[in-house]
């Protein structure tokens, strides 16, 4: 054997953190974008095409019954007609009546009001009048001569009124006019009905009017003396508010009060400069005297202080000469010094005088003036205020004057207008439409029965058939399996590496003899010493596990293989786990061709059958389990006596289950198993974990949390979602890196899904090249 068959001591070719493109990143990514996708019509049509059996079973039976229901009632329905008469109950041309009966303008005007847009009767409660036993017994007991089985009941659920509307700017409009419906299977029966009930309306309308006439004169003439009594109430205290408050043009009023305002606001302004004015005045004459300065106070008042100030000035200079000639103590100086002082004193009485004489008696006055203004203005303000109150009670009675005028002239036309309408007597609806029955072009009465058994027929099949696909989506929501690759990822919101189709080629391979390997460390080649009897026998497994696969089969491993390679592009997965929610989803069968995939491109890879409580990679491989994991975990067994070589396959190494141990958790937990997953990943280019059932057990969470990589196969079509989710959320909390899903046994590989689109071929035969072996396809 060549050399590169053997597994030798392999270091990592990197020991940094995953880039941007590593498979976390990639899955982080993946889960952004899915929950961006809208849901499309794939899963729908997906369950149509399930359960369509179920869904046309459904509409076939509830289509026969509803049909035979429709058919049978359609057979049981009598053959009725139906007879009308119409009535006017308001005049049409209200206006024109009243002006023929009124030879007066204030008439015609009321009638106006009354009866244009608005509707004088009350047609709700005119129509429950006309089918109220007290309308209803007179006619019953005169039809009961020629029907006598007719009574109150049947009559009411035959007969209709309603009022005949029409459409004006897209609204519904009422009109003047009643229309009086009767239904029976006998025709004469019908016009004999309706022409008892349209004399007993007429008649009951003639009463009706003379009566509310009477009651409505009755009434006018009750409310007139209160009409009159208030106004005059009303005239006498508009009377006395004019006497009380000398009104007699009250806008010419307010106008001058808002003109004396104005004018004493604007002298108010004026005197107030002023005062300003004679305050700073004071402000600076009182400055100068505190500054010792009189004389600059009293040149500002003239010619009246000249003298005193010139012999100030006179003395100031005589002052200078001396102090020129003598010492400042000489008797001189100090004559001029006293004689200057009481100059100086003299001045300063003199500006005190001025200041607080003559200035502030001259501000007092403009600040009395002041006042005086404000006086004057607060006095107009508050009769401008009780002005505004009477104005506002004489607008008030004035108004109320009026409308109760315009009452009482309303009340005095209205009641003529019902006695000119009472002494004509005439009847107040009118019998437009006599009772008659449709007739069609041959002169044949219309039934107003129809059978629409055909709509009827077509509706119960529409209806039967939303049913039964609602039946269809009820069997879906209660078989709660995964159906397609596209329903378990959005599902689980990760990423489908691989869809493995369904074929029946992978069997059970028999046991093969014992192999063994001379050595796992060194560089010299590995010599199988088999008995002769295995060296004269062909071997059972034939030339490679991949060689009698289908091709679709084979290519979705390679896909598979692909996509993997691809989510480590920073860093190679060193290490992988395969896993299921549940036995039977075929993590073995996938665990085993993704490690023969792996080895056909030039990987050493190493399958390890990790599951110690119901193994199966030995029967797959028809290699023996003599020895293998449990017994690598428990004793000092080397590694190279406890791995071994697939069968007539390059690269691939395996390592049995070995003796099913009693406590499996103790072993998969232990320092010497976290040893041996290291020593494998070193070894090896590839480490591929085959795992017990994830459900229920804490054998696989020991291992995912110290590889690389976990992959799920989910058995589409048995597989629960439930058992699913709860698997993930389990490899979470572990800590666990879930690469993707593997969708395993998929019948139909036609579908649409969303994965990382990969070159498969391409890669693949690169990598072949590389190592110098063809595509075995």
């Amino acid at each position: 054997m060549d050399s590169r068959q053997d597994y030798q001591p392999f270091t990592p070719k990197s020991n940094g953190k995953l880039p941007d493109s590593s498979a976390q990143n990639y899955r982080d990514n993946f889960v952004e974008e899915t929950e961006e996708e809208k849901l499309d019509l794939s899963w729908l049509l997906g369950v149509v095409r399930r359960r369509f059996l179920v869904m046309a079973a459904a509409t076939i039976a509830l289509s026969a019954l509803a049909g035979t229901a429709i058919l049978a009632t359609s057979k049981s329905i009598t053959v009725d007609y139906e007879g009308s008469f119409s009535l006017l109950v308001e005049p049409a041309t209200a206006e024109g009546l009243q002006s023929k009966q009124l030879n007066n303008t204030q008439a015609a005007d009321l009638a106006r009001i009354n009866i244009e847009g608005i509707s004088l009767v009350d047609y709700e409660t005119q129509i429950r009048i006309l089918r109220s036993p007290k309308m209803m017994q007179p006619v019953i007991k005169e039809l009961r001569v020629a029907y006598p089985k007719i009574n109150y009941s049947e009559l009411l659920s035959k007969m209709s009124i309603s009022r005949i509307s029409y459409t004006k700017d897209g609204k519904q409009q009422g009109t003047k006019i009643l229309q009086v419906r009767y239904k029976d299977s006998d025709p004469k029966k019908i016009y004999g009905v309706l022409d008892k009930i349209s004399k007993a309306y007429l008649e009951y309308s003639l009463q009706q009017r003379l009566t509310g006439i009477n009651q409505g004169i009755n009434f006018i003439d009750m409310e007139m003396p209160k009409l009159r009594q208030r106004v005059e109430v009303l005239q006498l205290q508009v009377q006395r508010l004019r006497q009380q408050s000398n009104l007699f043009e009250p806008q010419l009023e307010g106008k001058s009060l808002s003109e004396q305002v104005q004018s004493i606001r604007g002298k108010q302004v004026e005197i107030r400069l002023q005062l300003k004015g004679m305050r700073n005045l004071y402000q600076s004459y009182e400055k100068l005297l505190n500054e010792n300065n009189p004389q600059g106070l009293l040149m500002t008042q003239g010619q009246a202080y000249g003298g005193l100030l010139g012999q100030i000035q006179k003395i100031d200079t005589e002052l200078s000469m001396k102090l020129a000639q003598y010492r400042e103590d000489s008797l001189p100086v100090l004559a001029l010094r006293k004689s200057r002082e009481e100059l100086m004193l003299t001045a300063t009485k003199q500006a005190k005088e001025v200041v607080m004489g003559t200035l502030e008696t001259q501000i007092k006055e403009i600040e009395a003036r002041d006042r005086e203004m404000t006086a004057l203005q607060n006095d107009l303000n508050q009769k401008i205020r009780n002005f505004s109150v009477t104005t506002r009670q004489y607008d008030n009675l004035q108004r109320e004057l009026q409308v109760v005028t315009k009452s009482l002239s309303d009340f005095l036309a209205k009641r003529e207008a019902l006695r000119i309408d009472a002494a004509q007597q005439q009847v107040p609806w009118v019998l437009i439409n006599p009772p008659e029955i449709p007739l069609d072009k041959f002169g044949r009465y219309i039934t107003a029965t129809v059978k629409q058994t055909k709509k009827q027929l077509a509706l119960a099949v529409i209806l039967s058939g939303l049913l039964g696909i609602a039946v269809g989506l009820l069997v879906e929501m209660l078989n709660t399996v995964f159906h397609t690759p596209e329903s378990l990822r959005m599902a689980t919101r990760l990423p489908i590496l691989g869809v493995i189709p369904f074929t029946k080629k992978v069997k059970r391979r028999p046991p093969a003899r014992p192999r063994k390997l001379t050595s796992a460390r060194s560089n010299s080649k590995v010599e199988v010493v088999e008995p002769r009897e295995a060296q004269r026998t062909p071997p059972m497994l034939g030339p490679s596990i991949l060689s009698d696969l289908d091709y679709q089969f084979l290519e979705a491993f390679r896909s598979l293989y692909t996509n993997i390679h691809l989510l480590s592009a920073g860093r190679p997965i060193r290490s992988l786990l395969v896993g299921s929610a549940v036995a039977g989803d075929g993590k073995s069968t996938v665990a085993l061709h993704l490690a023969a995939t792996a080895a056909a491109v030039g990987q050493r890879v190493l399958l390890v059958d990790a599951d110690l409580r119901c193994p199966q990679l030995h029967a797959k491989l028809g290699l023996p389990n003599v020895r293998g994991l449990s017994d690598a975990i428990s004793t000092d067994l080397s590694l190279n006596d406890a791995i071994q070589r697939a069968p007539n396959q390059d690269n691939l190494f395996v390592l049995t289950a070995g003796q099913i141990p009693p406590d499996p958790i103790k072993l998969l937990s232990s320092k010497k198993m976290h040893y041996l997953m290291e020593q494998f990943q070193a070894f090896f280019d590839l480490v591929i974990y085959d795992t017990p059932p994830l459900a229920g057990l804490a054998d696989t969470h020991l291992i995912a949390a110290h590889t690389d990589g976990t992959i799920m196969v989910v058995q589409i079509g048995q597989t629960d979602r439930s058992q699913v989710r709860k698997v993930l959320e389990e490899l979470k909390i572990s800590g666990a890196s879930v690469l993707g899903i593997v969708a395993n046994g998929c019948k139909n590989t036609g579908h649409s899904y969303r994965q990382r689109p990969v070159v498969l071929e391409t890669l693949y035969d690169q990598k072949l090249s590389a190592l110098g072996t063809k595509n075995p396809n």
